[in-house]
């Protein structure tokens, strides 16, 4: 009897970004993770199937683990002992129970799409949209997020800026609103970090900073994780639904 050879499933470290918008997706996220921690001056670790990017952040959003492979309670270990403190597992399959790694379920949100094409509708009145281009707009956007999301205050690295991480935020009658980030690789947009401060909601700011974003490279599709709350708002500006994703973290 001769050698069984092994079936490839299209989640192996040679198969090209391209082959699924899902796999360019993790593999865009994995990207601006490592990215950040890099600017941080953190770590990063990579493995086959397996990314590691630890930003020393006390916000779990910004240590991130990016699997394309199963995750099982040996991964989510070695994820585990690799963080320092808080951090989050992405994936893009299901996974067991991973509650006695120490991790608690963040949950299963959607995975959207938005194809190329189409121009973003004319702002809310008195709403701008601006990319972050220094300092102290930067620390704008930071302070913005921290309390839109909210989320552990956690400054950007400027170093950052001008890169493939771009970083947008809105201004609604002059003061900062909203934010959102876009970050360009592997032939897709990742949207991240759309967050609007609470008493600014239901003006379309988060909807206009979401365009800002989308469009940072209008000639490649976008893709972000959604919350199911922002599902609406993204279905509007042209995201579809595909799938849903597994996220654990440590807080």
């Amino acid at each position: 009897m001769g050698t069984t050879e092994a079936l490839l499933d299209g989640w192996e470290d040679t198969t090209p970004s391209g082959d699924t918008l899902v796999l360019a997706a993790v593999r865009a996220m994995a990207d601006r993770a490592t990215r950040w921690a890099s600017a941080a001056g953190g770590r990063i670790r990579a493995e086959s199937g397996l990314v590691l990017a630890d930003a020393g952040s006390p916000c779990p959003f910004l240590n991130v683990a990016t699997a394309t492979r199963p995750v099982d309670a040996a991964t989510a270990a070695a994820a585990a002992e690799f963080f320092g403190g808080a951090f989050m597992l992405v994936t893009p399959r299901p996974t067991p129970d991973l509650r006695p790694s120490g991790l608690a379920l963040m949950g299963h949100p959607p995975f959207m799409v938005r194809p190329v094409g189409g121009v973003a509708p004319p702002w809310p009145s008195g709403v701008t949209v601006t990319e972050v281009r220094d300092a102290a707009e930067l620390a704008a956007f930071d302070r913005t997020l921290a309390d839109g999301y909210p989320m552990q205050a956690s400054p950007t690295p400027p170093s950052l800026l001008g890169s493939a991480t771009r970083f947008w935020l809105a201004r609604a009658d002059g003061e900062p609103a909203a934010t959102a980030v876009s970050h360009t690789a592997h032939g897709v947009t990742d949207v991240e970090a759309v967050a609007t401060l609470p008493d600014r909601r239901g003006r379309g700011i988060g909807a206009a900073v979401t365009w800002a974003a989308t469009l940072a490279d209008p000639t490649q599709p976008a893709v972000l994780i959604a919350s199911d709350d922002g599902v609406g708002v993204y279905r509007a500006i042209g995201y579809l639904a595909v799938t849903r994703w597994t996220i654990w973290f440590r807080p």
